[in-house]
């Protein structure tokens, strides 16, 4: 699922938010999941992580503990 807000494309699991404008294409999410929710954009003019398969997302918050960035957050209870 995909939303836009604030002019940032940002995707969401049931546990987590990608914000993809603050993505700096790390790619340690990727390999911090080990169910391959993540996918990524690599092109030479536009790179950052995406959210492949939201439904194999367990919460497990090793891509929000990994991402430096802070592109990467859980969903609050509220929303």
């Amino acid at each position: 699922m995909e939303t836009r807000r604030n002019n940032r494309r940002q995707a969401k699991t049931k546990y987590i938010l990608l914000d993809t404008g603050k993505c700096e294409a790390c790619w340690k999410c990727i390999e911090a999941c080990s169910n391959n929710v993540f996918g990524r954009v690599n092109l030479p003019w536009h790179k950052h992580a995406l959210i492949n398969n939201s439904d194999k997302c367990t919460g497990c918050s090793k891509c929000v503990n990994t991402c430096k960035f802070n592109a990467i957050s859980k969903v609050s209870a509220n929303n």
